[in-house]
C-alpha cells in the first residue's frame, strides 16, 4: 500500500504559497492534477480542509504539517508531499513555521487505509534525518527516492 502511495504521490519541490490558505489550495491543485480529486470537488474539499484547520492545526511541530481530508468524491488515496524552505506560518504545536507538508486525501469508504497512511506519515514527520534530507533534496525525483528508501528500511513505520 505505502509503495503504491509513494509511486503515485504528487511532489512539489517548492511551494509558491506564502500563507496556509494558499498552501492548502496549491496542495489540493496537485491532488487534482494527479487525478485523485475531480475539478468540481476541489472547492468542497478545500472548505473541509480549512474547517479542519480552524478546529486545530495540523502542524505537528518540527516544521511539519499533515493536512488530511476524506471525501466521497475522492477517487483514490493520494499523497501530496511539498516543501517550502522559507516556511509558512501554520499555528503548529511548537509555534515554528512549516517547511514540509504532507496532504493526504482519501475516499470516505477507506478509513483504515487513511489511518494506516497517517501512521506512516507521522513516522516520517518524527524522523529528523528525513526532514533534513527532504529539505536538501535536489528535485522531486530525489524527494520520491527518499520516501522509497525510508519506506524500504522501515525507518518510518
Amino acid at each position: 500500500m505505502i509503495a503504491k502511495l509513494i509511486d503515485a504521490a504528487a511532489l512539489i519541490g517548492e511551494l509558491e504559497a506564502k500563507t496556509k490558505g494558499a498552501a492548502l489550495e496549491e496542495l489540493l491543485a496537485a491532488a487534482q492534477t494527479a487525478g485523485a480529486v475531480p475539478a468540481n470537488a476541489a472547492k468542497a474539499l478545500g472548505k473541509r480542509l480549512a474547517e479542519r484547520e480552524a478546529i486545530g492545526s495540523t502542524g505537528l511541530g518540527n516544521g511539519v504539517a499533515v493536512p488530511h481530508v476524506k471525501g466521497d468524491e475522492v477517487r483514490r488515496v493520494t499523497l501530496v508531499l511539498a516543501r517550502c524552505r522559507k516556511g509558512i506560518e501554520w499555528q503548529a504545536i511548537d509555534g515554528r513555521p512549516v517547511q514540509v507538508l504532507f496532504l493526504l486525501v482519501s475516499p470516505s469508504d477507506e478509513p483504515e487505509v487513511h489511518l494506516q497512511c497517517l501512521r506512516w506519515i507521522a513516522g516520517l514527520a518524527r524522523n529528523s534525518d528525513f526532514r533534513r534530507f527532504l529539505l536538501d533534496a535536489a528535485d522531486p525525483a530525489a524527494m520520491r527516492e527518499l520516501l522509497r528508501e525510508l519506506s524500504a528500511k522501515g525507518a518510518s513505520s
